[in-house]
């Protein structure tokens, strides 16, 4: 069946777009968000500013569709795997913590290019102090706070929402800081502390936190 004209100039326009998203995210990855210009992302990407703006409006909502379509992939896994626990099992709470930071830890095991990117991307969110990039990268998170919130709440009732709501966050800050920075740890222990692996290094964050989350019941 021959290809209508209306079909060409859809496929051309879907394949500028992933070719916008593709070479901004590599952008973004190599240099931050403030330092690549749409200038340089549409010169890399072989197209110009009305695609930009026709396909995502602002710089702002272009930021927005890279950073989903490289989280949202960690965040379905994330979802899959709470899905899976036995909320009454005796290694809830360890499993809860293995379903908030496996796929991330799989994602920099991989050595895929964009899971790489996702990493490097993360990194930058994370260490930005600008309100604008951060406030852009939170919208993708506030489903997986919810459901991990309430899982949380049912195994440790103990806890209040607000308390569930800061342990999740301790647990994303120490798991971006430990496994984006960990290789540091090497210098600043002057080489008395090496992690082989991440495997090492995920087996102790879970231990850790898995303590951490579950704390404060009464004997």
């Amino acid at each position: 069946m021959p290809i209508t004209e209306r079909e060409s100039i859809s496929a051309s326009a879907t394949a500028t777009k992933m070719r916008l998203l593709d070479v901004s995210g590599r952008l973004f990855a190599e240099s931050g968000f403030d330092s690549v210009s749409l200038r340089l992302i549409t010169e890399n990407a072989e197209a110009n500013l009305a695609a930009v703006n026709y396909h995502f409006g602002s710089k702002e909502e272009l930021i927005v569709a890279v950073v989903e379509k490289l989280v949202r992939p960690v965040n379905q896994r994330r979802l899959a795997l709470l899905k899976q626990i036995n909320l009454e099992g005796s290694a809830a709470c360890q499993s809860i913590v293995e379903a908030f930071i496996d796929p991330v830890i799989e994602a920099a095991s991989r050595g895929d290019e964009e899971d790489q990117r996702f990493c490097k991307l993360m990194s930058r969110c994370i260490a930005s102090r600008d309100e604008r990039i951060t406030s852009l990268v939170l919208r993708q998170f506030p489903e997986v706070l919810a459901k991990f919130v309430d899982a949380l709440r049912l195994v440790c009732p103990w806890i209040s929402s607000d308390v569930a709501h800061m342990r999740i966050m301790f647990m994303a800050g120490a798991m971006a800081h430990s496994l984006f920075h960990y290789d540091k740890l090497v210098i600043i222990s002057e080489g008395r502390c090496d992690i082989s692996s991440l495997d090492s290094l995920r087996d102790e964050l879970v231990q850790f936190l898995s303590a951490g989350m579950s704390a404060g019941i009464l004997k």
